[in-house]
């Protein structure tokens, strides 16, 4: 019996809504992203990287593109020292039952070689399903211009 086929038979189930599953799945792809920026903030480098898929991509709003290892090197180091993340919005978009996309806004205050930053992001994170676990795969962000005076 193929997975796919178990799930399309969970959903197809007397009682079964595909929108309660579905925001259950939301919710958990949720559930991981708030735990990687927990893990983040608190600087918690095993943390970080269980939540990271191998081969993830992390492209930051000045057009810097690192690895999983030069990520959390730079967390080891003290390059990065974030504070906090919190999100004006966020949308979950499920493609199959592995991969999530995330999008929204966020502001992010982080301490970057040394000079503090309070910046608001456009951003797009990818999560894949690994092992059981909802894993972030890819960050994408853009920066929020400020209002005009």
């Amino acid at each position: 019996m193929t997975r796919r086929w178990l799930v399309a038979c969970l959903l197809l189930a007397p009682g079964a809504s595909p929108g309660a599953w579905a925001g259950e799945v939301e919710q958990a792809v949720l559930a991981a992203q708030d735990k990687r920026i927990a893990l983040t903030v608190a600087g918690d480098l095993a943390g970080i990287g269980a939540a990271m898929s191998d081969d993830l991509t992390w492209t930051h709003s000045n057009a810097n593109v690192e690895t999983k290892a030069e990520f959390l090197e730079a967390i080891r180091s003290g390059k990065y020292r974030y504070q906090s993340m919190t999100f004006d919005d966020r949308r979950v978009r499920l493609h199959g039952d592995a991969t999530a996309i995330v999008s929204g806004t966020c502001r992010v205050q982080v301490t970057a070689s040394g000079r503090d930053i309070d910046i608001r992001l456009r951003f797009t994170e990818l999560f894949v399903k690994q092992g059981g676990a909802w894993k972030m795969a890819l960050w994408q962000s853009t920066r929020v211009p400020d209002p005009a005076p």
